[in-house]
């Protein structure tokens, strides 16, 4: 079930599918490690989302969570 990051749930394990939107925020999130296939967990969703990737905690702001596609694991 595919769904925006920004409707996931704290504690969700989720692959990120794919990156909408301008050239400049999926660079931006790439150079982040927000790419397919990457593993992220929900740490937080309000007021900002908190993703953790590895060993780093990542925040952004709900309208560029909502361009992050993602799956459960």
């Amino acid at each position: 079930m595919t769904r925006s990051l920004a409707r996931c749930a704290p504690g969700d394990r989720v692959v990120v599918g794919s990156v909408d939107g301008a050239a400049a925020r999926i660079v931006r999130l790439a150079s982040l490690g927000i790419l397919p296939g990457a593993e992220l967990r929900v740490q937080q969703t309000r007021p900002v989302v908190l993703v953790e990737l590895d060993q780093s905690v990542l925040a952004m702001e709900r309208e560029v969570a909502a361009s992050v596609w993602v799956t459960p694991t």
